[in-house]
This record gives C-alpha cells, sequence and structure tokens, in this order.
C-alpha cells in the first residue's frame, strides 16, 4: 500500500477534531486536551502508526502510560492498525516506571547503570513494611518530634519529597534541615542494604539522566518521538525525566485532561499540563470534546461542573452519539436524599429491578461509586443481606477504581459535606503493631489520601458524572457510619453544581 493510501486508513473513522490531533506536525510539541469519553486512545494509537508510516522507524516511537493494563491495551491496539509491522521491531509502549526501571538495569558504554549510582548489584524492592522499619531505624524518635510527626506521617513526608520538594517548603528551616538530613540517610540505607523501591524508578533514573551525559544521551538518540497518555497524572520528576529524554530535539505529543487530575495524593501535578507551552515551547493544543459515551442530559451536568475555568482550557462536551431530541437526549441526573444507608442501598435495589425490568439493563452491568471505601465495604455487606442469594448484583467501587470505565447506569453515593468533598474526617488511633500501623497506612492510600483538595475533589465528583452512559443518580444520606462513628451530614455542595 502507498504510504497515502496507508495514512488515510489509519485515520479512517476519526472525526475531525481527532484527526487535526493525530496529524499535528512531528516537528513540534503538542498537548490533546481529551475529554471524558471522547476518544483519546484511538487518537494516541494513530498517532504513533502515523509516526511510524511517514516520519520515523516504529522502533524510534517511545509511548509512555501509568499502568500496566493501559499499556497493553495500546499494544493491543497498536498491532491492528496498518503502517504497524508485528514482524519488526515494535515501538516501546511502557508505563513511566517500568521505563525507568529499564534505564535502571540497563548498560551505557560498559558500564552498568546501577552501579553509577553506587550498588554492587541488581538491588532487591524493597516492601512497604520494611520501609517503615527502615524508617524506624534511621530517624530517632526526637528527630520525629521536631517534625512534629509520628513514624506515619514521617513516611508521607518523605514520599512527598521525593516527588515534589516544593511541597515541603511551608515546613520552615529548622524542621526542613531535620528533614533533608533524614532523607540522605534514608537513601544511604537503601544504597548501602542494595535495595530500592518503587519510587525509585524514578527519582534515581532521572538522577543518572541529570549527572552522567553519555546516559542522558544514549537514552535521548534512541527515539525521534515520544507519546505520553494521561498526561494530568505526571509529577515534577517523570516531566524532568521527560525533559531529559527531549533534549536531544525530539518532540512530545501528549495526552490528557485537567478536569480528570485525581492522583493529587500520589504527587500528580496539574501545572504542567496548564503551562504546557512554558515546559514546551512551541507546543500546540487541540481539545477532544466529542463524547462517544453519555447521553447529552449527563453531558450537560458535566459541563456545568466546570463552566467558570478559562476558555483556553474549558472543554464543553457534546455527544457524538446520541441526537439532542428529547427522545435520544436521556433523562437528567435524578438527586435523592436519604434518611439512612440502609434506605438508599433498599431503594438502589428496587431501583435496579425496575430499570432492568423496563430497559433490559442487566443489573451487573451497572454500577455504584463511593468516595469512601469504609462506606463502599458497608453497602456491600448491606446488599449481599437484601440481596440474598441472587448471583446479579452491581459492581461496587471507589470513583478512583473507576477512572477510564463507563457504566450505563450510575448510582453516584457518598454525596454529603465531609465526605464527599471529604475532609476533616481523621481521628488518631491507637497502633497496637506493626500490622496496625501497615493496615493504616494502606488503607489511607487506597482511600485517595486525606482529600483536603477541594479542587481536587470537584475533578473526581466529574469522574463519577462522566461514567455514566444512560441513567445517574446523585445519592446522599443524612445519617451514616464513616470512621466507626454515626453522624448526621448535609448533602454535598457538588451536587449543586449540576442542577
Amino acid at each position: 500500500m502507498h504510504e497515502n493510501d496507508t495514512a488515510d486508513a489509519i485515520l479512517s473513522g476519526l472525526n475531525p477534531q481527532q484527526a487535526q490531533a493525530a496529524t499535528s506536525p512531528f516537528d513540534t510539541h503538542c498537548l490533546v486536551l481529551a475529554g471524558a469519553g471522547c476518544g483519546k486512545t484511538a487518537v494516541l494509537t494513530r498517532r504513533i502508526a502515523l509516526c511510524a508510516v511517514t516520519f520515523c522507524e516504529q522502533k524510534r516511537i517511545l509511548a509512555l502510560t501509568f499502568t500496566r493494563k493501559a499499556a497493553e491495551e495500546m499494544k493491543t491496539r497498536l498491532l491492528a492498525l496498518p503502517g504497524i509491522h508485528p514482524d519488526r521491531e515494535l515501538p516501546t509502549v511502557t508505563t513511566f516506571h517500568g521505563f525507568g526501571l529499564s534505564i535502571l538495569r540497563g548498560t551505557v558504554a560498559g558500564r552498568r547503570n546501577s552501579e553509577r549510582l553506587g550498588y554492587s548489584s541488581e538491588p532487591a524492592l524493597l516492601s512497604d513494611e520494611k520501609r517503615l522499619e527502615a524508617l524506624a531505624s534511621i530517624s530517632s524518635k526526637g528527630e520525629r518530634a521536631a517534625l512534629g510527626l509520628d513514624l506515619l506521617k514521617l513516611d508521607d513526608l518523605i514520599a512527598c519529597a521525593s516527588v515534589d520538594p516544593r511541597k515541603t517548603h511551608g515546613l520552615g528551616s529548622q524542621k526542613r534541615a531535620v528533614l533533608d538530613m533524614l532523607v540522605g540517610r534514608f537513601a544511604g540505607f537503601k544504597t548501602a542494604n542494595n535495595v530500592w523501591e518503587f519510587s525509585d524508578m524514578i527519582a534515581r533514573s532521572l538522577e543518572l539522566l541529570s549527572n552522567f551525559a553519555d546516559v542522558r544521551r544514549h537514552y535521548a538518540a534512541l527515539f525521534r518521538h515520544i507519546v505520553v497518555d494521561e498526561f494530568q497524572d505526571t509529577n515534577p520528576l517523570q516531566i524532568s525525566a521527560l525533559k531529559q529524554l527531549l533534549s536531544e530535539g525530539t518532540k512530545a505529543f501528549a495526552v490528557g485532561d485537567d478536569d480528570q487530575a485525581i492522583y493529587g495524593f500520589r504527587g500528580a501535578d496539574t501545572e504542567p499540563t496548564l503551562n504546557f507551552a512554558h515546559h514546551f515551547p512551541g507546543a500546540r493544543l487541540v481539545k477532544l470534546e466529542t463524547n462517544y459515551r453519555s447521553r447529552p442530559s449527563i453531558l450537560c451536568a458535566a459541563n456545568r461542573i466546570f463552566a467558570d475555568k478559562p476558555p483556553q482550557y474549558r472543554k464543553v462536551l457534546r455527544s457524538g452519539k446520541y441526537a439532542s431530541t428529547p427522545h435520544e437526549r436521556g433523562p437528567k441526573p435524578r438527586r435523592r436524599v436519604f434518611a439512612t444507608q440502609h434506605d438508599m442501598v433498599a431503594w438502589i435495589v428496587q431501583t435496579m429491578r425496575r430499570i432492568h425490568a423496563s430497559h433490559d439493563v442487566p443489573v451487573e452491568r451497572m454500577c455504584m461509586l463511593f468516595r469512601l471505601n469504609e462506606t463502599l465495604e458497608w453497602s456491600r455487606e448491606e446488599l449481599r443481606a437484601l440481596l440474598g442469594g441472587d448471583e446479579a448484583v452491581p459492581k461496587m467501587m471507589t470513583v478512583h477504581g473507576a477512572k477510564g470505565l463507563e457504566f450505563p447506569v450510575v448510582f453516584l453515593c457518598d454525596l454529603e459535606e465531609s465526605v464527599f468533598p471529604s475532609y476533616r474526617l481523621h481521628r488518631s488511633r491507637r497502633i497496637r503493631g506493626w500490622g496496625d500501623v501497615l493496615k493504616k497506612m494502606l488503607t489511607r492510600r487506597r482511600q485517595g489520601g486525606d482529600g483536603e483538595n477541594l479542587d481536587e475533589e470537584k475533578r473526581l465528583f466529574y469522574v463519577g458524572v462522566t461514567r455514566a452512559e444512560h441513567r445517574l443518580f446523585l445519592l446522599s444520606c443524612r445519617s451514616k457510619q464513616v470512621l466507626g462513628r454515626s453522624a448526621r451530614f448535609e448533602p454535598s455542595r457538588f451536587v449543586r453544581l449540576v442542577r
């Protein structure tokens, strides 16, 4: 097939905005702001295939994403596209951490990269429990007291400092000096004991790229085009590493949605997305606003959430699947307030059965979304009690866990002030041993951090709303159990945003 014919085949089926993004010049950086359900993966994979046909060998393309699942999906889609040759070395499609690990395990100019960092051999992975034990061994009670932190909070602070040191600037000079000393001590512990941890995949590979010119030139020369998925989830270390890889003139093609940036508790930073042209001079900006998931009534509600955003970054979603006629527009999101959680779950069961009977939507394809793991688990037990032996049950997950997924019917729960948005929900508990320490740490991280960033909570609400295809229910309770105690709540302020 002729090159032009292959390129046309690659672009076949894309809408004008998607085609504009996929064909952006390869000699210029580009940021694609992809609204929810607007086909970003289609654009990413077509971009890679088009690059392989018109710009460079496919083995010289690097695609970075955040999960192995996303990387595998991208690989599968790529192999189905014209212009990609399975019999040749394929584009490198991997996670940021996976690529960082490949650098740490690599060899440049006959010298192993891990040896450049002071390791005697390839290190072992440090577990969460061993990390806490290590922090206990390298810090004294006096030092932790000087910082005003227990061991868990110290763990959080060191993790934060390793990803974005700017977030520790408010500590003051004395506390910063203590923290810097502990960070250095912990790094020395890992080197001396020949261990590294997940966060080191980025931090130590960046150290190699920054401090060893031959290493930087080697990896920067490997690729002529770099594609980044979920760009809004990048942290400062990943941005710095990306810039090192682009230092020989390669351009970046980034796809993301600042409205769905919900991982600030992991160190993700939306600033490079909102100031992309500053970080990557001369960059183009393309928006994807045609949604192929939700009914117009749901999109209308979603568009209200960020109605006050600056026009440059505001996305107004419109349906590419349904007309705006009353028949296809779909029902408006419905709000319900219940006296108790029990009343809410009982109503959900009745509503699921009614929708299944009238619209033939399988109950198991419906989804209940929660802000907190605790309320999810309580509702799961309540649901089991109400359903008895019925094998037809809805999916149940946190909003964080639902990102990237879609469901015909969504029951968005936990919409109470101080629950969603989540704030001031924490109280100290007695810690009886390492098992309790580890359990508390992991529970806090699964729930998505302290939840005190109202902007991020608003984005999390947006993610929940845009998971729905046909029906969306916004549910609140006046009384419920949170953190082991019963309390009364007011409906969430977020509900008013979509009315």
